[in-house]
């Protein structure tokens, strides 16, 4: 009995270890791809900035690919649960895409060190990013949301998806180029970003209408 009732306690610290260890690991890894990018960092690098072991990080982690696209997974998968609760309650297509570009650049912004992380890694960011499920997910919560909010909706389900995917990848590229510029030119270029968008979408639609 009282073996037994040991192994969750053991378990519940093991669990606790291993959490502790691969966050670590995962923040040594943000700072080490923002500061050198991932081409420019090692394992080791990694490991001098976490205080673990060697052989701890090959226990967890594979290579430093593999940690790059955690991060990036846990990113996006945030991304998406902010941008669609910043959007959820905006009926019209204008106001909707602003307020996830909004909530989306305002997540980014308060991270330290992400400017850098996006701008030394945007190769790789672009080749992971539309292989990842959360970024799926967010293509798949704009096309509700584009069929909520566009009146009098004529688009196809694959034209809706196509410019849900341009919605992101918009989104990827005014961050991307954002780096050198003040907080609000990053804003204001979002507004402009949105109002182009949302007159190609309206040319797109009178065009089906035809």
């Amino acid at each position: 009995m009282m073996e037994s009732a040991s192994k969750p306690k053991t378990s519940s610290k093991l669990e606790a270890k291993r959490i502790r260890n691969r966050d670590a690991i995962k923040q040594a890894a943000w700072y080490v791809f923002a500061h050198h990018g991932l081409d420019g960092s090692t394992v080791r690098d990694i490991v001098a900035h976490s205080g673990i072991s060697i052989g701890t990080f090959y226990n967890y982690y594979g290579t430093r690919e593999a940690v790059f696209q955690e991060l990036l997974a846990d990113l996006t998968t945030e991304i998406r649960r902010r941008s669609n609760e910043a959007r959820g309650k905006e009926t019209e297509l204008e106001a909707m895409l602003q307020s996830s570009y909004r909530g989306f650049l305002e997540f980014i912004l308060g991270i330290e060190h992400a400017l850098d992380f996006c701008a030394r890694n945007q190769h790789h960011i672009r080749s992971y990013l539309f292989k990842l499920s959360a970024t799926t997910g967010i293509v798949d919560d704009l096309i509700l949301d584009l069929q909520r909010t566009l009146p009098n909706n004529s688009f196809g389900q694959g034209e809706l998806k196509q410019i849900a995917t341009l919605i992101v990848a918009n989104g990827l590229e005014l961050l991307l180029q954002s780096r050198d510029e003040a907080e609000a030119d990053i804003f204001t270029a979002s507004v402009l970003l949105v109002r182009v968008l949302v007159g190609g979408i309206a040319n797109l639609g009178s065009g089906n209408q035809n």
